[in-house]
């Protein structure tokens, strides 16, 4: 009977965060945990569920064994559980009844190739882009490698290309955050412009300007979101927010003409506190 996917058995998506992993598996492990079953006609079943969950978490909750399996499927792990599979690579058979981790195999299968060091262990070159490259997306020629970089790629994604392992790594921008799908930046805008609003202009990553309206009345650390023009989710079909967070200040430099005009608006002379 084929395995069942490690994200299916937890429940999760295929991006999941560690914590989402961590907290599926406490639950699993809470609900199927053998000890907690005194029927013995269910303990059977029990003990399966539990031990197929623990298999999933051990191998999703490392960030190596699991970049392995989102590359390889079952692949990979099914190789430290077998004991009479044979592995044909190359026109050369290997025998796999006394491996006893991962790393022995890759080592095996993959000692020759320039993506793995002697301990068969796989090299990571690491890539730095820009945040722009990541909101566009990206092709980088290394070494006579394409590394193509999706859309909306999170710093420390691993690709695995060519044989060769890369890690991606997205410098910070001095004017967006990310905070996972989401872009965040900063506007300052003054009293009068927050008590009457304004229109404004942003100029996106990618140069396009993007337009839109600070209400009339906001208040001073207020979010403006502007719908789907933040990063592109690189699994699934989704578009973050741009969010903007408004400070407003006081201008020091009114003239008299201007503060007479502003004697006229409705205001308090004193307050008691």
């Amino acid at each position: 009977m084929s395995k069942r996917d490690y994200y299916d058995v937890l429940g999760l998506a295929k991006n999941a965060s560690e914590d989402d992993i961590k907290k599926a598996y406490r639950k699993m492990a809470s609900k199927y945990h053998p000890d907690k079953v005194t029927d013995e006609a269910q303990k059977a079943s029990v003990e399966v569920k539990f031990k197929e969950a623990k298999e999933a978490y051990e191998t999703l909750s490392d960030s190596e064994k699991r970049s392995m399996y989102d590359q390889f499927g079952h692949d990979g792990n099914s190789f430290t559980q077998s004991r009479s599979h044979t592995q044909h690579t190359e026109h050369r058979t290997w025998s796999f009844g006394d491996v006893g981790d991962m790393n022995h195999i890759f080592e095996e299968l993959f000692k020759h190739h320039s993506g793995f060091n002697t301990r068969g262990q796989p090299q990571i070159t690491v890539i730095n882009i820009s945040l722009k490259d990541a909101y566009t997306g990206i092709t980088i020629n290394h070494d006579n490698t394409l590394v193509i970089v999706p859309q909306g790629t999170r710093s420390g994604t691993k690709l695995f290309v060519g044989g060769k392992m890369f890690r991606i790594d997205v410098l910070q921008h001095p004017k967006f955050k990310r905070a996972l799908d989401d872009l965040m930046t900063e506007v300052s805008i003054t009293a009068i412009e927050a008590m009457l609003g304004v229109e404004a202009y942003l100029e996106h990553l990618d140069g396009n300007k993007l337009q839109f309206t600070i209400p009339a009345g906001i208040q001073n650390g207020q979010i403006v979101k502007l719908s789907r023009t933040g990063m592109k989710n690189p699994e699934v079909d989704h578009i973050g927010d741009m969010l903007i967070r408004v400070t407003i200040t006081i201008p020091r430099d009114f003239s008299d003409a201007d503060k007479v005009k502003l004697k006229n608006l409705p205001h308090r002379n004193s307050i008691n506190i």
